[in-house]
């Protein structure tokens, strides 16, 4: 028979573990949430690796439906390219576009972009950048 003495005993020592597990964690959490400098922090701004590459991207996103009827436009995305020179999808938005299928359809291409990385005093760093993307019918 476990006495309320031991029913408070466990809950505490759970509670005790929680909070142990959170700040063993938050050093972790920091670190993945390292800054993001913009274009005016940056000693060389992102390149694109290939812009024949992204524009094989472009047009292949190009919803058919949209290219038939003319309609066409620029999509401007904002996104964070990591160190790594990949965008990180999770931080791509639609600022404009004409369209909503032209604006998923930039996305699309975005995640699929290669960049060479932002540098901020000769160190690769996490970059926020603005990018237009046209679509012609």
């Amino acid at each position: 028979m476990h006495t309320s003495s031991d029913r408070r005993f466990r809950r505490l020592s759970t509670a005790a573990a929680a909070v142990a597990f959170a700040l063993c964690a938050a050093p972790r959490l920091v670190a993945a949430q390292e800054a993001v400098y913009g274009g005016e922090d940056l000693t060389s701004p992102p390149k694109l690796v290939s812009a024949a590459a992204a524009a094989r991207l472009v047009a292949r996103s190009f919803p058919e439906e949209m290219r038939k009827a003319g309609t066409g436009g620029t999509v401007q995305l904002q996104f964070v390219i990591g160190k790594d020179g990949k965008v990180e999808p999770s931080s791509i938005e639609v600022v404009q576009a004409p369209a909503p299928a032209l604006g998923d359809a930039a996305k699309t291409v975005a995640e699929k972009m290669q960049f060479v990385p932002g540098k901020k005093d000769g160190s690769a760093v996490r970059a926020r950048v603005q990018l237009p993307i046209v679509y012609k019918p």
